[in-house]
């Protein structure tokens, strides 16, 4: 149990890391765009700015969450293998001794 829980709270560590990285792109994405849509001449160069940034900030939010998800699933996996590791050395023993 000490073992997985080590796994654990290395790996939300790295995902609360990685998030925090994540949030800061977006924030300096978001105020370049401002920016940007600030000094715009008209409403057309306007709604293709606008709209260039919602599809770029939707993407990365997909590809973002497709990552956490990974991340997520990889890290169930390595915190639970300790704790299987002990299940099967003690069925192993079960089985020797019955």
């Amino acid at each position: 149990m000490v073992e997985a829980s080590r796994i654990a709270a290395k790996g939300l560590e790295t995902l609360g890391q990685e998030m925090a990285e994540y949030g800061r792109k977006s924030f300096e994405h978001a105020t370049a765009t401002a920016k940007t849509l600030a000094s715009v001449k008209s409403p057309t160069e306007f709604m293709k700015l606008q709209s260039d940034f919602v599809r770029q900030s939707f993407d990365s939010f997909v590809a973002e969450a497709s990552k956490t998800t990974e991340m997520m699933i990889k890290l169930a996996g390595d915190a639970a293998q300790p704790i299987s590791n002990r299940v099967a050395v003690a069925a192993d023993k079960v089985k020797t001794v019955a």
